[in-house]
């Protein structure tokens, strides 16, 4: 179930690169039509963008595939764990509703608002997979959990956590503005948010910029209290992803936005989202999970001693 939850969180966020692909060469529309790439075709002709755009639906395809293998293992998985089935489940459910409205972007001809929400839902579904990997080898019976840190510090991490998202949601905006987004030449351009990029910009990265000095504040309280070394390395983890998400934003922005740097941006957006979860989820102890054997008990004990001088098969009992 571990290895799976873990093939489960590879390839969702290999979802999330591979659409920031399909953004940053304007492939957007590089299929007209959904499911198929064009009316009456399936697969994509031989061109560029309607290879990339393709290429982004094939990844969900195995994306579907992966997530149902999971969900079925966390069905038949004994002993029986009803989160492990949620959070499974809700993958599912979380893709098939990512598929249909990719379908939608597609016919509003990339509508920026849509694709903010379709970005965002991909992010949840990133959370999603990463507490499934956490939960998949660890006890989360009523009553086994175990705060490592003060309430003040779960509390703060908890609003650390709903500053990230929406830190996220500036940025999607933000792309919503950029004019790298949408049709690529020979393709109908789509709609941009009516909003200056500068500003948009500049509000992502000042709350990013706030992001940090909480997320550093976090980090400095936790290494001035007694608490495990793995949830400081946490932290320390954490701060170095932000830092590094946040020179490779403010490259991009003064470099004119090449496509290389954007991909790395949204790599480093799913690696911050992951970390933070990470991060949270490390705050609470819950101790691994013991699986008894299922080698039957007669099967395991151990043959007795045989009594010195009696005969053959004879045994020593207390």
């Amino acid at each position: 179930m571990r290895r799976l939850s873990l093939v489960t969180l590879i390839c969702v966020s290999a979802i999330v690169l591979t659409g920031a692909a399909v953004r940053v060469t304007g492939s957007g529309l590089g299929c007209t039509d959904w499911p198929d790439c064009f009316k009456g075709h399936v697969t994509p002709p031989l061109q560029f963008h309607s290879l990339i755009e393709f290429g982004n639906r094939m990844v969900t395809v195995l994306l579907v595939v992966v997530i149902g293998v999971t969900f079925l293992a966390a069905l038949l998985r004994r002993p029986a764990r009803k989160d492990l089935v949620w959070l499974s489940g809700g993958l599912v459910a979380g893709v098939l509703m990512e598929a249909v409205l990719g379908g939608i972007v597609v016919y509003t001809k990339l509508n920026p608002y849509l694709v903010m929400v379709h970005f965002l839902a991909t992010m949840v579904l990133v959370v999603d997979a990463a507490v499934l990997l956490h939960r998949s080898s660890r006890t989360y019976a009523p009553g086994s959990g175990r705060a490592l840190v003060p309430r003040a510090i779960l509390l703060l991490s908890w609003g650390m956590a709903a500053m990230v998202a929406l830190v996220l949601a500036a940025g999607s905006a933000t792309t919503g503005t950029a004019p790298d987004s949408g049709g690529a030449q020979g393709q109908e351009v789509a709609k941009r948010i009516p909003v200056a990029l500068r500003q948009m910009a500049e509000l992502h990265s000042t709350m990013a910029l706030f992001l940090i000095g909480v997320v550093i504040s976090l980090a400095v309280a936790l290494h001035a209290l007694d608490v495990p070394e793995r949830v400081r390395k946490a932290a320390r983890m954490l701060v170095v992803v932000l830092v590094a998400q946040g020179v490779v934003g403010y490259t991009q922005y003064f470099t004119h936005l090449p496509a290389a740097l954007v991909e790395l941006h949204e790599l480093g957006a799913t690696v911050l989202v992951i970390g933070v979860t990470q991060f949270v989820l490390a705050l609470t102890h819950h101790a691994p999970e013991r699986l008894e054997s299922t080698v039957p008990a007669v099967a395991r004990r151990r043959p007795e001693p045989a009594v010195a001088g009696a005969p053959d098969g004879v045994r020593a009992h207390s």
